[in-house]
């Protein structure tokens, strides 16, 4: 499974590049396939991806679409169901499992995770409040470390 970091620093300091670059490094184990940061003011997102699915060779993290942002480490399992129920456009093969997560989160919130089936764990951040919801969730055993 890929390896996920984030920061965020309540009092508002900008994060410090380097700082969650040497995040990424102490998990680099995890992500053979790649590796990404982002950051924006005390909000600091990174990954490291583990292609394991044909779909993950399309993914590209952290994920930042308008005013959201997401590091993921995610296989969901219904995703024909979820294609469906949010309108998706997208062929299903091009669309990865992050997309999704993030597309069930725009339609219902933080409830989204009542949604998905599979293993994951994910950080979605919403720009407009400058505030990070933190949403992990293991089923199957999902190791966070």
């Amino acid at each position: 499974m890929s390896g996920i970091a984030g920061i965020y620093h309540v009092d508002g300091k900008t994060v410090d590049p380097s700082e969650l670059r040497r995040m990424t490094e102490r998990l680099a184990h995890r992500g053979p396939d790649g590796s990404d940061t982002w950051h924006e003011g005390p909000i600091g997102l990174g990954h490291l991806m583990l292609w394991t699915t044909p779909e993950s060779l399309h993914e590209k993290l952290p994920l930042v679409s308008g005013a959201l942002g997401i590091t993921s480490d995610a296989r969901i399992d219904n995703r024909d169901e979820l294609i469906t129920a949010l309108n998706i456009a997208t062929p299903p093969a091009e669309i990865t499992d992050s997309a999704l997560t993030l597309a069930a989160y725009e339609r219902w919130g933080e409830s989204c995770v009542e949604h998905l089936i599979g293993d994951f764990a994910f950080a979605i951040h919403r720009d407009a409040f400058h505030s990070p919801l933190s949403t992990v969730t293991a089923i199957n055993e999902v190791s966070l470390t």
